[in-house]
């Protein structure tokens, strides 16, 4: 009897050290399970969430109970992923300014935007698979609840653990493990709800990752402009493919435990040198033996890409000098854009010397 006495009161001794462990974890701002229902680990005191960060008028429970029910010890990616990183010193949250919180992603609310077919692409966790746009008009679109926009999250993007588990058997060919998918608007937790996304190209020589930004973007830029058509059909991409959206707007920047992080504000410009590939970049798709592109040859060549009917030579570096004749109106061809990048590249080393 004793000996079963002892044995109760250890068992009810463990039973209360691991309910004050729990609490523990609880006590923490990050729940105690994560959006996909998975089980918090017990013992890992978690940060509080980075609601401070969030704009009033929208409902950012997707993308920040993804990082901070992820987050351990500050090295999970999923935190970097929406632009925060957690200081040990001042116990609070710091934005990053490469992450979705930095996106038009996360701030995507706009007046006509408030029903279920708009939110398709303004806040898609709202929208409804039946809401559609018919002869001018939207269809089978009730307000969005609440009025509180989610904009495009993670979800958007990404499937929940558990639904990537059940798309990767039934198709292991699924890109990234499933990790990554198009959002059709039936239910996050809803396998049917996801278009799944092959490795590889299309007939016309693209990528077919694209559909996955062309989803909701519908066509690709400059795509009058032969020397995007180049890339975005030939070998010229980092992996030696067609250049995908993602190799500009989502260049990788470190990699951490064999893992590659890639940015998710979509910015090519501010995450420079890594979105041209130029020196110091991880891709080096503007760095080889041919051309030392920095980041001021990066800086100087966007201008050019943005402005195809204005006169070029009026543009920094060159500011009216003259240099090899090109064409300073319409779309230029890929040979002139190589000619071009030469020449900034010329100027700019001059400015250094």
């Amino acid at each position: 009897m004793r000996c079963l006495t002892t044995i109760a009161l250890l068992t009810l001794l463990v039973t209360l050290a691991w309910a004050r462990g729990a609490r523990a974890v609880q006590s923490s701002a990050a729940p105690a399970s994560s959006r996909d229902g998975s089980a918090v680990a017990p013992g890992i005191l978690y940060p509080p969430l980075p609601t401070n960060m969030s704009l009033p008028t929208y409902d950012y429970a997707d993308p920040e109970t993804r990082a901070g029910s992820h987050f351990i010890d500050g090295t999970d990616r999923r935190s970097r992923a929406l632009g925060v990183i957690w200081d040990d010193v001042t116990q609070t949250w710091q934005l990053t300014g490469s992450g979705w919180l930095s996106s038009m992603h996360s701030q995507s609310d706009h007046g006509s935007t408030e029903n279920a077919f708009c939110a398709k692409c303004h806040s898609p966790l709202q929208a409804s698979a039946a809401a559609g746009f018919d002869n001018g008009a939207v269809v089978n679109a009730g307000p969005v609840p609440q009025q509180r926009f989610e904009a495009v999250t993670c979800a958007t993007c990404h499937t929940p653990d558990n639904i990537a588990a059940q798309i990767v058997a039934l198709n292991p060919n699924a890109l990234y493990g499933a990790g990554t998918a198009i959002y059709l608007w039936k239910g996050v937790n809803n396998p049917a709800s996801y278009q799944i996304l092959d490795p590889g190209v299309n007939s016309d020589g693209t990528s077919k990752e694209d559909l996955l930004c062309l989803h909701c973007h519908e066509q690709r830029h400059n795509t009058d402009d032969s020397a995007f058509e180049a890339m975005y059909t030939t070998t010229h991409g980092p992996g030696g493919g067609p250049v995908r959206c993602i190799d500009c707007h989502m260049a990788p920047y470190q990699t951490v435990a064999g893992d590659t992080e890639m940015f998710h504000n979509w910015n090519v410009g501010a995450d420079l040198p890594s979105s041209c590939g130029a020196v110091g970049s991880v891709s080096g798709c503007h760095n080889n033996k041919f051309t030392m592109f920095t980041v001021t040859d990066a800086q100087n060549i966007i201008p050019f890409i943005k402005e195809q009917h204005s006169d070029w030579w009026s543009l920094p570096p060159f500011n009216g000098v003259p240099q090899v004749a090109m064409t300073a109106h319409g779309a230029p061809t890929l040979a002139e854009y190589k000619i071009l990048e030469r020449e900034i590249s010329k100027i700019d080393a001059m400015g250094t010397q």
